[in-house]
């Protein structure tokens, strides 16, 4: 995973509420590279990462046991 830029923050959603607050917010920018980002509470980004093309399905696979153990 690679650090994403804060700028991207704002283009993406919520899809994974967490039990402390934060959320889960994912974006797939037009080049078709998925983002995702940690926000917490007060919807302030804490984290912000893109996998390549090859790697989506394990992106997308975590955020689902994210969203199992912790939402």
């Amino acid at each position: 995973m690679t650090r994403a830029h804060h700028r991207d923050f704002r283009s993406s959603q919520p899809v994974v509420p967490l039990r402390d607050g934060s959320t889960v917010r994912t974006w797939k920018n037009k080049f078709g590279v998925d983002h995702v980002f940690i926000a917490d509470r007060n919807e302030n980004m804490v984290y912000g990462g893109f996998v390549g093309w090859i790697h989506s399905e394990g992106l997308y696979s975590a955020i689902s046991r994210i969203r199992r153990d912790y939402g």
